[in-house]
């Protein structure tokens, strides 16, 4: 892998951190950020290949940043795996209706986060057992 940028906006700070020392040793580029406003300001800046948005965060929400992301040009169509803790009655129809790739609810297995993510970027030519998958 490698060579790719990813954007991980959770408010939760531990997971944060967990999420981003694994993707930099899977040789991603990390963008870590604590909520909507810094997700779209780093977004904007960086124009990452792929969004990890928790869907519950301070200053607007996952799905208003990838609303407003598909209205810029440059990052329209980037994929985006959402990330909850809410009950999965809720956010399941919302997640899937805003063409994500996957939605994982806390707590995750981060092989499960990978599999997502090497599906999101392209590197398997099958689909994987985790696309848009509600797990």
């Amino acid at each position: 892998m490698g060579l790719h940028t990813i954007l991980i906006a959770d408010d939760d700070v531990s997971l944060l951190e967990a999420l981003k020392v694994r993707l930099e040793a899977e040789q991603f580029t990390v963008i870590a950020v604590q909520d909507a406003y810094q997700a779209l300001e780093q977004a904007r800046l960086h124009e990452p290949d792929l969004l990890v948005l928790d869907i519950n965060m301070p200053a607007g929400n996952g799905l208003s940043v990838q609303h407003r992301i598909d209205r810029i040009e440059e990052l329209a169509g980037t994929p985006v795996i959402y990330v909850t803790g809410a009950n999965p009655d809720s956010v399941n129809w919302k997640a899937a209706a805003s063409d994500s790739y996957a939605v994982l609810h806390k707590p995750f297995d981060t092989d499960r986060l990978m599999d997502a993510i090497r599906g999101a970027l392209g590197y398997w030519t099958e689909p994987s057992d985790v696309h848009l998958a509600h797990v």
